[in-house]
Formats: C-alpha cells, sequence, structure tokens
C-alpha cells in the first residue's frame, strides 16, 4: 500500500509514443481465469476477491474480502491464491478454502507476488519489499530491499527468477533476486503498478493514470493509452505474454481509489496497444492463471 504522495511537476518524456489503433490482426483469443478485486459497497471500502473468464463469463467468488490495494496473485501452478488480510500475508486454495496465515508484515504491507518456483512471496511493506516463505515466518522473511533506502513499492518477478522489478513514484528498479544489487533504474514519473510480461523483457506499467510498456534492456518507453479523463490503471499479463488486463474507470488521478465516483471495469488490449475491450466485469484485475 502506498505510504508518499509525491507531487510529480515532471513530464513524460518526449520520446514516449502512443501505440495507433487497430490495423493487425488480434492474437489468439486469451483463455484461463483473471483474478480481480470487486469493491464491495457492504464491505465499507474493502473488495472481494474474485475471478472471471476473460470472456466476461463464469465470474466466481472466493469468499474472502481485502482493501482495493491488496492485489493477490495467483502461485504459479494457479492453484493457490497470496493476498493480504489486514496486516498479515496469507495464502488459500484459488476457491478460497484451505485459508493459512504466513507472517504479520506491519506497516501496510500489499501487493504478495509469488516467485516463479512458487517456494516464497515477496510483498511491500514500508517502502521494502521483503520475501517470506510459502510455508511460512519458520521457512524464513526477509527484508531484500531495506539497504536501498528507495521507496520501493509493487514488486513484479521476471518469468526466470533472477530479477525482479519495483516502482517508485518516480522510477523502476530492476534488482538480483536476492535484492543487493540495483541492476538497472528506467526513469518513469509517477510509476506505480507494473508487471513483467512473462514472455518477453518488458513491464506494462501504469503511471499517473494512462498505461506504458517498457523495454527493459534499452530502458525506452511506449505510451498504450493517453486519456487525460481516464484512469487506465493495474496491469496484469495474460499468461501467454499476448494480451493485458486492465481496470479502466473515470474521475480524478488517485493511486488507491481509481476512478472515484465509478467503479473500474476491466478492460482486455493486446501487447501492442491494439483491439480494446470491455470484459463487462466491474473490478481491477491483479493476477491472470492459464488454467480455467
Amino acid at each position: 500500500m502506498r505510504r508518499y504522495r509525491p507531487w510529480f511537476a515532471a513530464a513524460v518524456a518526449a520520446v514516449l509514443v502512443l501505440v495507433p489503433g487497430t490495423s493487425y490482426a488480434a492474437p489468439p483469443a486469451p483463455g484461463g481465469r483473471i483474478l480481480y478485486l470487486a469493491l464491495d459497497d457492504a464491505a465499507g471500502g474493502g473488495a472481494k476477491i474474485q475471478s472471471v473468464r476473460p470472456t466476461g463469463h463464469d465470474v466466481r467468488d472466493t469468499g474472502r474480502t481485502a482493501f482495493f490495494g491488496a492485489s493477490p496473485d495467483y502461485s504459479p501452478d494457479g492453484s493457490r491464491i497470496a493476498y493480504i488480510d489486514g496486516f498479515s500475508f496469507r495464502t488459500m486454495a484459488s476457491d478460497g478454502s484451505d485459508d493459512r496465515w504466513l507472517v504479520d508484515g506491519g506497516s501496510g504491507p500489499a501487493y504478495p507476488r509469488w516467485s516463479p518456483d512458487g517456494q516464497s512471496i515477496v510483498g511491500e511493506v514500508g517502502g521494502d519489499i521483503w520475501s517470506v516463505s510459502k510455508d511460512g515466518y519458520a521457512g524464513g522473511w526477509s527484508d531484500l530491499t531495506g539497504a536501498h533506502d528507495s521507496n520501493d513499492l509493487v514488486p513484479s518477478w521476471a518469468p526466470n527468477g533472477h530479477r525482479f522489478s519495483t516502482s517508485t513514484f518516480n522510477d523502476l528498479r530492476i534488482y538480483s533476486a536476492d535484492g543487493a544489487t540495483t541492476l538497472k533504474i528506467i526513469p518513469l514519473p509517477g510509476a506505480y503498478r507494473q508487471a513483467w510480461n512473462p514472455k518477453r523483457n518488458q513491464l506494462a506499467v501504469e503511471a499517473l493514470g494512462d498505461l506504458w510498456l517498457v523495454d527493459i534492456s534499452s530502458g525506452a518507453i511506449r505510451r498504450l493509452t493517453n486519456t487525460p479523463n481516464v484512469q487506465e490503471l493495474s496491469p496484469v499479463w495474460s499468461p501467454d505474454g499476448r494480451w493485458l488486463a486492465y481496470g479502466r474507470g473515470s474521475g480524478t488521478y488517485n493511486n488507491d481509489v481509481p476512478g472515484l465516483g465509478v467503479k473500474p471495469v476491466i478492460w482486455l488490449m493486446d501487447s501492442n496497444g491494439g483491439h480494446r475491450h470491455s470484459v463487462g466485469v466491474a473490478g481491477m484485475p491483479s493476477s491472470w492463471r492459464a488454467a480455467g
């Protein structure tokens, strides 16, 4: 969960290019299930943890709720979900059963993310990225980025598990798997929620209410959306890396509650920014698994 709200005076670099419409064939229709948070008015601003097919059909509820910035995550095999409940890191089976406490994070834990090997979960705690074993505190609990003092938020793993990325509201940072080494810093004002493509060396990034595509090797940035009165947030890659799910809502930009007054709706676009369409389900996507 965000703890700082810096003001951004810097404009995004002029090299950023808006991707044009849909003049090319769409990739194969996406499959699997999208995990998302649906605002629950009865829960006082909380959100239901649910999943849906990319077609908008077969909504399933886990019976669990979380705060809207919790961003639960499927395990690599799709069988379990890591999520935040209050100050605790927890996991449950994908249907909401077999709930397990792992560790209490303190200082607003958020954005739990499974390692690609499924053995641990990293998450944001107090501006650092911490790691906990899938077996809980007894299996290991450590601060990966505390030595860098860089306010690291929203981790995302490289597919091979050798690196992970974070955002800081000013830039994107690439770390070695143990967090000890900063491998690259890529400036991007307002960078917040971001996701590493499971098949390519690129990040999809939410920054100041729009979506951006960042090539990690070169640092080149492409603008996917440019909608002053509409927010696109929380990008999530399909397992084949060909589609992005994201939340789309209108209202004043806000990192914690997007689309003030209007609940965000799940949309899809292909990896080039084309073939955009609504799934027809209100919510904020947070993870995508291959199995249905």
